[in-house]
């Protein structure tokens, strides 16, 4: 049964410090950039990283309080193109990503290993556990900022 360790529930937590310092400095033009006009710019990426926290947020809790429940998938790009995403605070969106992933990670310090293996039907996936609820999660935060970086690169000089 895997368990996050300290260092692995850490890096899940920092993400936010680095997808922050990664924006540091860009203009509003800057973020609005797309390389390419189906691509998200990074004003889109921080809006749904902090929507995407919150499903995981309410991941995470129901799995823990109510084991073998059945959670809901969600489309990220009719949520991207229904919910204003270009008109949103992106400052806004940061700090409730960064609190989100916070609180999710100090819950994550105080379950027990058992609780580790705890899981829900994901509508898509299937059975998925605590950890690999917590994976998932750690893992969309590095590829958007691997996204972020990219789209960095790619700013007209």
């Amino acid at each position: 049964m895997p368990v996050a360790t300290p260092e692995q529930i850490e890096n899940y937590q920092a993400i936010t410090r680095r997808i922050a310092a990664a924006i540091e400095g860009l203009s509003e033009e800057q973020r609005a950039y797309r390389p390419t006009e189906d691509d998200w710019n990074i004003h889109t990426v921080i809006i749904h990283l902090a929507d995407s926290e919150a499903v995981g947020f309410w991941r995470l809790r129901k799995t823990l309080a109510e084991p073998n429940s059945i959670l809901a998938v969600y489309d990220e790009d009719g949520w991207s193109k229904s919910l204003f995403y270009e008109q949103q605070d992106e400052v806004l969106a940061l700090r409730i990503f960064t609190d989100l992933r916070t609180a999710n990670a100090n819950l994550l310090k105080l379950i027990p290993a058992k609780s580790w293996e705890l899981s829900a039907i994901h509508a898509e996936r299937g059975e998925i556990s605590i950890y690999e609820i917590f994976q998932t999660y750690a893992e969309h935060g590095e590829a958007h900022l691997q996204q972020i970086e990219t789209i960095r690169q790619a700013l007209p000089a």
